[in-house]
């Protein structure tokens, strides 16, 4: 049985895998060759990182959450899970639209380091939030 918690964190983690497979078509269509009926031309690598990213902490979400149970959280790992994964995706999706991989904090392009910071912040939020997780179901049993 799954707390209401546990439901909000279901429901994070179905959105962020939700943008995932959105992703993933993007970078299908981002892929296929010039010339091709479905040529977008666009780079297919920072799509394909947005995609990796949002496949990645989407499927952990889902673990948080069917590991959390009945177990209660503050709402503020609530906020700050659901704030991470809005700066990821949205980051993700700015660096994808540029053609910038965003993973370099010094660019030649002035929102190269904007783009940067919103990764790293929305990764840290949650990792802190998945970390706090695991920390509740380690430390006290359903």
């Amino acid at each position: 049985m799954q707390g209401p918690s546990a439901r909000a964190v279901l429901r994070i983690g179905a959105c962020v895998l939700i943008a995932a497979g959105l992703a993933g078509a993007w970078e299908w269509l981002a892929g296929q060759a010039p010339g091709t009926p479905l040529y977008i031309g666009m780079l297919p690598a920072p799509i394909e990182r947005l995609r990796g990213d949002a496949f990645d902490y989407g499927t952990l979400l889902l673990i948080a959450a069917l590991l959390l149970g009945e177990r209660h959280l503050p709402r503020r790992v609530h906020v700050g899970l659901a704030l991470g994964a809005a700066l990821l995706l949205l980051s993700g999706l700015y660096a994808a639209l540029a053609g910038m991989p965003g993973v370099q904090l010094s660019d030649l392009r002035p929102d190269a380091t904007w783009v940067f910071m919103g990764k790293l912040l929305g990764r840290g939020l949650l990792a802190l939030g998945l970390a706090d997780i695991g920390w509740r179901v380690l430390r006290r049993p359903a």
